[in-house]
């Protein structure tokens, strides 16, 4: 996964990205691994450092850009900085996703509900209301997913989706996310004729 580039107003917005991974390394030898120093040692001029925080990201920081700094110094003494920033965003869930058929329409009725991690944190999980989600469809596992219908989530985040005149292939449904809470895509659904 690519880091997104950096935000405008963020210090080192105008600097290089970093490489995917938080790694730096100082010549091109094979490593030998050292696990009782909190690094990689590498053979010659070679040392390769992980970065590991003392804590790790949870539901309490905040949803938004951040910016990783790594800096590192020389044996001369020189140092070199680098910026890379990525988005965070809250973990969302559709659940109890299933499809079935629909009598009165003559298609597929999908049903389920959005979940997200609680906002204020005193739960795990609470109700995503008022969000759109993508209902799509595919008529075999070799066809590309088509959005054929669209449904909204009520105050406790269920949600019901009709679409008519289809009742083969696969289903399932996407929430796109929003500015702090990521996407989620459910499993594919198939009904049986």
């Amino acid at each position: 996964m690519e880091p997104a580039a950096p935000k405008d107003g963020v210090p080192g917005a105008n600097r290089p990205l970093l490489p995917p991974r938080l790694v730096w390394r100082l010549a091109a030898h094979k490593p030998v691994l050292d696990h009782g120093r909190g690094a990689a040692r590498l053979t010659d001029d070679w040392q390769t450092w992980r970065f590991l925080p003392d804590k790790k990201l949870n539901r309490f920081y905040p949803a938004g850009t951040w910016t990783v700094t790594a800096t590192a110094k020389g044996a001369n003494g020189t140092t070199v900085t680098q910026y890379a920033s990525f988005e965070l965003k809250r973990e969302s869930r559709l659940t109890a996703v299933r499809a079935e058929k629909s009598a009165r329409a003559g298609g597929v009725r999908l049903r389920g509900s959005l979940t997200r991690v609680d906002p204020r944190g005193l739960t795990d999980y609470g109700p995503f209301a008022k969000q759109r989600l993508e209902v799509l469809w595919r008529p075999d596992e070799s066809s590309a997913w088509q959005a054929v219908g669209e449904a909204t989530t009520d105050a406790a985040g269920a949600f019901v989706g009709t679409v008519q005149g289809r009742t083969d292939g696969f289903w399932r449904v996407r929430f796109p996310g929003t500015g702090h809470y990521a996407a989620d895509l459910s499993k594919a659904r198939q009904i049986a004729q």
